[in-house]
């Protein structure tokens, strides 16, 4: 089994179970706003309706780095902007809050301190980080990879890759192949303090 297939039925396994909640209506925070990941989420289409508080956009937008952001969530057809301020609550937390209560919504965000405000409400949170975590695809020896080789590595012929979340691939009389891309099976996987390690070898 390949690792592209395994995302993929990671992937599949996830919205197959959000879906079969129906009327799915999330809010947005300024920290889910602002995630480079929430847009490709948003367009996994596990929700009918996507809330984007007005109050959020208008600080947003006096930042010029996060003008980009707010414009791609704007246009998303799955995108609703609302212009419920509530100005007498001065946290974002507490508007945020209060508007996922009047929609019936759960929230999206990244931010811990939120997440325990909701829960203590009742109010359902998705978290983008636990998300992402469980999204990550499962390595397993025998399995296959497909990994860019960048350098040489300790140990006579060993050659070094890298994957997209930062582990560290080991092949195994890998020097030859350095700057090319190859098919490789992992052969062993140790998980240090800073990285997780995976020993490999080209596949025949």
């Amino acid at each position: 089994m390949t690792l592209a297939l395994i995302v993929i039925i990671v992937v599949l396994g996830a919205v197959l179970i959000l879906k079969k909640q129906k009327n799915q209506v999330v809010v947005l925070d300024s920290s889910a706003i602002t995630d480079a990941r929430i847009v490709e989420f948003i367009n996994c289409n596990l929700f009918d309706k996507v809330i984007l508080p007005k109050f959020i956009i208008n600080e947003l937008e006096n930042k010029k780095d996060k003008k980009s952001d707010i414009e791609k969530l704007k246009q998303n057809k799955k995108v609703e902007v609302v212009n419920n301020n509530y100005s007498t609550l001065q946290s974002e937390n507490f508007k945020i809050l209060k508007l996922a209560q009047e929609k019936k919504a759960k929230i999206i965000t990244a931010n811990f301190e939120l997440n325990k405000m909701a829960l203590v409400k009742g109010i359902e949170v998705i978290n983008l980080n636990d998300i992402y975590e469980s999204l990550k695809p499962i390595v397993l020896p025998g399995y296959k990879l497909s990994v860019f080789l960048v350098k040489e590595g300790k140990e006579q012929n060993q050659a070094i890759g890298y994957l997209e979340d930062g582990a560290t691939v080991v092949v195994e009389n890998g020097k030859r192949a350095i700057g090319t891309r190859n098919n490789v099976v992992i052969t062993s996987i140790m998980q240090t303090s800073t990285n997780k390690l995976i020993f490999a070898k080209i596949e025949a």
